[in-house]
């Protein structure tokens, strides 16, 4: 049988609308963010499972709406996966930029990169309650940091009104939140019994606080130490519960890749002698390499413990595959005396 040429014209056609489409469906959003400016992201249902991105990125939402807001601090790019009430699947390509161009995004179920094997959750007047029943039984132990609540509006307002810049400060991490009791570290366990997480699971409670804390701003400004433009720097030390919280900065200002092979902590006693100290609890955000003109910021946990007034503290940076090391002296008014 012959086909006519226009029929299979217009089918070849029709195929390959259908393939770009997915293409084009499937594809990451790219979205560019800094510390300076918020990046605010519209949904078209409410957010119910977020994949987190690298640490230098934040990614702030309220479990009541479908709006969530980015920021960033400098560092190498990641991705973020959020899964919206119907089902649909969005992926995002996040990334640094001094310069931000686009600060509101409203996402359509066309920009998904694919969808649970579900329909979209509707709600009627007989399953309301149940379901909030089940979300107040299935908080996290550490809810999501709200976004201000000047944001819930409608669509057509925000596009056309753009939303007000914030310090990074002010919206992602708390300057002084060296408690966690507030911040909700209440666990319920099968039972139904309120547990502290300190006590539930430590390491997971060291996580939260360091991540609450290691953007600290600098409290000791002269605790530093620069060798061939790599500079290592005390930004703040906390004490919480039973250990204390070493929050350093190390700054690559040169024009290589700076691989880093360890931070050890050293103490010295009154005979003279370096001793290491114990093996800390716990490290946060140590990363293996700097890109010239980057930042690292770290927390080390130790379980804490007070100097004497002829003892230090000794903090040794060394280079992978090299003899170079920048050591930091801390006197014991500074461990002694922590800013919290």
């Amino acid at each position: 049988m012959k086909v006519s040429p226009i029929l299979f014209n217009l089918f070849i056609g029709f195929f390959f609308l259908i393939v770009g489409n997915t293409m084009v469906a499937q594809s990451p959003l790219a979205v560019a963010c800094n510390e300076n400016s918020t990046v605010s992201l519209f949904f078209p249902s409410k957010l119910v499972k977020i994949v987190e991105p690298g640490v230098n990125f934040r990614f702030t939402y309220d479990e009541s709406s479908n709006i969530g807001a980015l920021q960033a601090r400098k560092g190498k790019n990641s991705n973020l996966t959020v899964i919206t009430e119907n089902g649909f699947i969005f992926s995002f390509n996040l990334s640094y930029s001094e310069n931000v161009e686009k600060f509101n995004y409203i996402i359509s179920p066309e920009q998904a990169v694919g969808k649970l094997n579900q329909g979209p959750t509707v709600q009627t007047e007989t399953d309301q309650e149940p379901r909030k029943d089940l979300q107040e039984t299935q908080e996290s132990p550490l809810p999501k940091p709200s976004i201000n609540e000047g944001v819930e509006m409608q669509k057509e307002a925000i596009v056309e009104k753009e939303i007000p810049s914030n310090p990074i400060e002010n919206q992602i991490i708390p300057e002084n939140s060296p408690k966690l009791e507030s911040e909700g570290t209440v666990y319920n366990d099968a039972s139904g019994v309120e547990q502290d997480l300190y006590d539930v699971d430590r390491e997971e409670y060291y996580r939260i606080f360091c991540e609450n804390n290691y953007l600290q701003k600098t409290v000791f400004k002269r605790s530093f130490r620069q060798n061939k433009r790599i500079v290592l720097k005390l930004n703040n030390i906390l004490v919480d519960r039973e250990e204390i919280y070493f929050i350093l900065q190390i700054e690559n200002n040169s024009k290589r890749e700076y691989h880093i092979d360890g931070v050890s902590f050293f103490k010295k006693a009154a005979v003279g002698q370096l001793q290491k100290i114990m093996k800390p609890r716990y490290t946060f955000n140590l990363q293996e390499s700097l890109d010239p003109a980057s930042v690292n910021e770290i927390v080390y946990v130790f379980k804490n413990f007070k100097l004497s007034s002829k003892e230090l503290i000794y903090v040794a940076l060394a280079e992978k595959d090299t003899d170079n090391m920048v050591i930091l002296p801390l006197d014991n008014k500074q461990v002694n005396s922590p800013s919290n």
